[in-house]
């Protein structure tokens, strides 16, 4: 026992030498809260069955804890080469995984990159796990396009006219005779009219399969998949940016086709806003459609020192084939402390009363399809409203 704890001072000691000399740059993300429900217990959080994204402020029943630990280990012709490490924390109130509600930590990200290298239009060149073409958009928290996973790559080839980016996604954890892959192609920054840039991402996938030889069975083929972004911002609009986007995926007889429009900006000199509207239609192997649209918007406005007030109001309809339409508002307020006076000043702790109604339609099925979904039924699966009060901190640095 004493030979293992010298050890492990030992190793300590040499991690935190090692960290030291190796000049470690640490960044990261981190949000947490708690909150109660007006009928009682824990908060629960309010999202509309077939809808892909609710709307955040005040209504994230989780934590998530992300940081970043990112150190460069060599210099080679003008381009460093980095090692990357993030073991993150997701974990959704109530969630249990290995049997426990704890928070369990594993790696989300853990690659090796080398930047500006100059054979490659001063590209990088990367390998290993990490978080690949994410575009987001902010209150909603949804990713339009997001590779996130194992694999390697080129990113940010620079030819003048657009970057190019390009890898190979497939993750070793699967069975040995069946796994899928996919090759996310990726081109920004194509310059069209004065602060206007235009994007395109690219995404086949497939099965790669063999022959169990132990149990002499075949491997049943899986559909081919295919997904297609097209995506256009223009910058100095009302202070803000200007968002238009449309996809299309298919994954064989299945396909999902969604148009988005974001606008950010400034109303006066203390308030920011953020609109989102989207529509979705998904098409289900079996021919059944499902139509879901959402709006909303959320202002966040300086008052004095570090104090801000912010209000955030969503919709969302939901029409599946041979259903009712579902419909469900979501409505809230709340009153932070942040580390400055701007929108984005981060740390920032919130205190917040969110309240959502919902149809009749929307009830019956509150329980359906998304993490959250069992929990708020349990607690208003008998009625069409619910008020939730809570407080956050959220940073990144």
């Amino acid at each position: 026992m004493k030979i293992s704890k010298l050890a492990m001072a030992a190793t300590l000691c040499a991690a935190a030498g090692w960290a030291h000399a190796a000049n470690v740059d640490f960044s990261g993300y981190f949000r947490a809260g708690t909150g109660v429900s007006e009928r009682g217990g824990t908060q629960v959080c309010f999202g509309l069955p077939g809808a892909d994204t609710k709307w955040r402020l005040g209504n994230e029943c989780d934590y998530v804890i992300e940081p970043v630990f990112d150190t460069k280990v060599a210099e080679y012709e003008g381009s460093g080469w980095h090692v990357r490490m993030m073991p993150g924390v997701y974990r959704a109130w109530g969630q249990t995984e290995f049997g426990t509600d704890e928070l369990v930590a594993r790696f989300g990200q853990a690659y090796v990159y080398g930047d500006k290298i100059a054979p490659l239009a001063n590209g990088t060149a990367w390998a290993g796990r990490r978080f690949y073409n994410r575009l987001q958009t902010g209150i909603n928290d949804q990713f339009l396009e997001n590779n996130d996973g194992d694999g390697a790559g080129i990113e940010n080839m620079d030819f003048g006219f657009t970057k190019a980016s390009i890898a190979f996604m497939m993750s070793g954890r699967g069975g040995a005779n069946n796994n899928r892959f996919s090759v996310p192609v990726r081109l920004t920054d194509i310059k069209t009219v004065a602060n206007g840039a235009f994007s395109v991402y690219v995404t086949p996938s497939l099965q790669t399969r063999s022959r169990n030889q132990v149990t002499d069975t075949a491997t049943p083929r899986e559909a081919k998949g295919l997904a297609v972004g097209a995506y256009h911002t223009l910058g100095g609009v009302l202070g803000g940016e200007l968002l238009g986007g449309v996809r299309f995926d298919k994954l064989g007889e299945a396909t999902n086709s969604r148009a988005v429009l974001q606008q950010t900006g400034n109303l006066g000199a203390g308030t920011r806003f953020d609109v989102v509207a989207e529509y979705r239609l998904a098409h289900a192997a079996n021919g059944l459609d499902s139509r879901w649209t959402a709006i909303g918007g959320r202002t966040d406005t300086h008052i004095t020192g570090p104090f801000r007030v912010l209000v955030e109001l969503g919709h969302d309809r939901v029409k599946p084939d041979g259903q009712d339409l579902r419909t469900m508002t979501k409505l809230t307020l709340a009153g932070a402390v942040s580390a400055g006076k701007d929108a984005w000043s981060r740390p920032t702790l919130r205190v917040f009363v969110t309240h959502a109604v919902w149809n009749e339609a929307a009830r019956k099925v509150l329980g359906q399809n998304w993490v959250n979904g069992e929990r708020l039924q349990q607690v208003y699966g008998d009625r069409l409203n619910g008020t939730t009060f809570g407080v956050q901190t959220e940073a990144w640095w």
